[in-house]
């Protein structure tokens, strides 16, 4: 279902849902939010002014330059925007009684003023519209712009296109107010024009069973201050936020996947997101390529994760809490070259998985630590779950491009430290399954058959699969690259950040790839390109270095089943011989319930103690 927030509604689409799956709706919002704002806010966010005394209202030239100074410096460093709770501040009530008596051309000042305010049964306020016209010093054409029924649903204002471009037309209804035109001359048309938009910022709203997809214009002002541009040291992994864009390509790249990141403080009092505390600093997201197929595909996997539901809404529950959730999304229309630029708005995080083993290398010396892991572990597995819709009954759900009820499969395709995020909240963390671009949906008939010679993913972390020739991408390949994630985050616990690097170290090897021989710090040897997949070995390095990590002192039974689930299920080079994802998140479970209820599971050395029958693998279903 597609709806569309418009003053006046348009028809749907020809399709269920031009971006979302069936049970998720997506609302298309064309009018800047407004009408949302004044459901959220009421008609009016100034109330409280509208009841101070007349004397301390401002004079024209006074308001003016109070206009100019609450104005703030959108994403795009030319822009400006005058933020909702501030301009109601400004043109209360009694300023609007003020100018009204001061023009003298309204035969009921007090009911003028409050039409202009508040609107009535069938015409739209008009304060907006008179904040413009008193910015570009030209109030006195507010009775001509109401009389013409001029409001602020017509804003923001545009040039009329076609053979008339020195004439202004509404842009949400695309009527010609040509009385009140003819009243401007070209400098004032050009200026009321921009003036709207600083007036009409977008405002964003997020709810738990809809998801708002805005569209905008290129010449919008976007109310939001940009606080750098979000960077990958390409040597140290590490992630950085940098005032300009990356002059050095060689040493940096650009964080998002198929996309530029930014960081981003969004005014308070332009957004309604849901969240458990307050926050300004978000993701944003821009994706490099403007076909609206990308965008589309990236929005159904996120939409398809975060709202299909589950038998278990406990495991539901689990696996939204560690998955990086999109506030909004909005596209910017450029009408001059006609391409559109797609957006994706996320929480701010405190950075990857990478970065948290550096900054966070302090929580290795606590011991109940490992109880925080199994608890991350298995959060991330439900999250993955969510990801593959992996359970005995899958679920059924219709994406405009299959046909009715066709049972839709996921894959994450890139799953990596660089990947998963992490957030901290009254000295907790939190690891969240991020980043989608690469993340695909596919029936059943078609799961298995990805293409294995697609670019894209992180090379560490990949499967033999797609090296091997007709090799097959599934879900299983996200299971070995999990596999690798969780093996390195055991090593940082054990034996510390620089361990990590090490490890890679020790796994270099030369490898031939399309006739060019580099060294690749991969998992699994490949024996010749015409290798079968049975053929396909882990390298003696992998299974040194678990050795390693079990002989050390504060491998725990908890620690060191979760590495026998890694490696005889996780990184398994068959992908035939993979745990599936539903399989995996019940055995961490039974991990997680047991450092619950046993501290000596996770905080002994598992050669001192013997493992209790409470502590041995559920093998029942694999």
């Amino acid at each position: 279902m597609v709806m569309t927030s418009d003053s006046s509604p348009l028809p749907p689409p020809g399709r269920p849902s031009r971006y979302g799956l069936e049970g998720a709706i997506v609302e298309i919002v064309k009018d800047r939010g407004e009408q949302h704002f004044r459901i959220d806010i009421g008609t009016r966010a100034g109330s409280q002014a509208d009841h101070a005394p007349e004397s301390e209202t401002l004079s024209l030239g006074e308001l003016t330059d109070q206009l100019i100074l609450a104005r703030k410096t959108s994403v795009y460093h030319k822009r400006a925007f005058i933020p909702r709770q501030k301009f109601y501040k400004l043109m209360s009530l009694p300023q609007v009684r003020r100018i009204i008596n001061e023009l003298g051309c309204f035969e009921d000042a007090e009911e003028s003023a409050h039409r202009i305010c508040f609107g009535r049964q069938h015409d739209p306020p008009c304060l907006k519209l008179l904040a413009s016209l008193v910015g570009i010093k030209s109030q006195r054409l507010i009775k001509c712009a109401m009389d013409d029924k001029m409001g602020d649903d017509c804003l923001p204002l545009e040039s009329a296109p076609g053979d008339l471009p020195d004439r202004i037309t509404c842009q949400v209804k695309g009527h010609d107010h040509s009385r009140f035109d003819k009243q401007l001359d070209l400098t004032d048309r050009g200026a009321l024009i921009t003036y709207t938009y600083h007036l009409t910022a977008v405002y964003l709203k997020q709810l738990p069973d809809r998801h708002f997809h805005y569209v905008l214009d290129s010449a919008d002002h976007l109310p939001m201050q940009t606080l750098g541009h979000v960077l990958e040291n390409l040597q140290t992994n590490e992630v950085v936020v940098s005032e300009e864009a990356p002059t050095d390509t060689g040493q940096y790249q650009t964080l998002g996947g198929f996309g530029q990141v930014f960081k981003v403080e969004i005014d308070p009092c332009h957004f309604n997101f849901i969240s458990n505390s307050p926050r300004r600093c978000f993701a944003l997201k821009k994706l490099n390529d403007t076909r609206s197929s990308v965008f589309e595909e990236e929005l159904k996997s996120l939409l398809y994760c975060l709202h299909h539901k589950f038998v278990d809404e406990n495991l539901l529950d689990e696996g939204q809490k560690h998955m990086a959730h999109v506030r909004a999304s909005f596209e910017i229309r450029n009408k001059t070259n006609r391409t559109t630029n797609y957006y994706f708005i996320f929480d701010w995080q405190e950075g990857n998985l990478s970065q948290f083993w550096t900054k966070e290398n302090h929580l290795r010396d606590d011991e109940d630590y490992p109880k925080c892991m199994a608890e991350q572990i298995f959060g991330l597995a439900a999250a993955l779950q969510l990801v593959h819709n992996d359970r005995r009954t899958p679920q059924r759900i219709t994406p405009p491009s299959q046909p009715p009820r066709q049972t839709l499969y996921g894959r994450h395709g890139d799953l990596s430290p660089s990947n998963i995020l992490y957030s901290k909240k009254d000295g907790k963390v939190s690891l969240k399954l991020a980043d989608f671009g690469l993340a695909q949906l596919h029936s059943r008939d078609s799961r298995t058959f990805g293409n294995s010679k697609k670019p894209g993913r992180t090379e560490t972390y990949k499967g033999p699969e797609f090296e091997i020739k007709n090799g097959e991408i599934s879900r299983a390949t996200d299971m070995f690259s999990f596999g690798c994630v969780l093996l390195e985050y055991i090593t940082w616990y054990l034996l510390g950040p620089g361990a990590v690097t090490k490890f890679s170290d020790a796994r270099l090897e030369p490898e031939v790839h399309r006739g060019q021989t580099f060294k690749t710090d991969v998992y699994w040897i490949l024996p010749s390109t015409t290798s079968q997949i049975d053929e396909v070995k882990l390298k003696p390095q992998v299974y040194k270095h678990i050795e390693k990590l079990k002989a050390d002192r504060r491998c725990s039974w908890f620690l060191c089943q979760t590495l026998d689930l890694i490696v005889d299920r996780m990184i398994n080079p068959n992908p035939s011989k993979r745990i599936p994802s539903w399989q995996l998140t019940k055995e961490l479970d039974n991990f997680r319930k047991s450092c619950h209820v046993d501290r000596d599971y996770y905080a002994k050395c598992w050669r001192s103690i013997p493992q209790k029958s409470t502590w041995k693998r559920d093998h029942g279903d694999l």
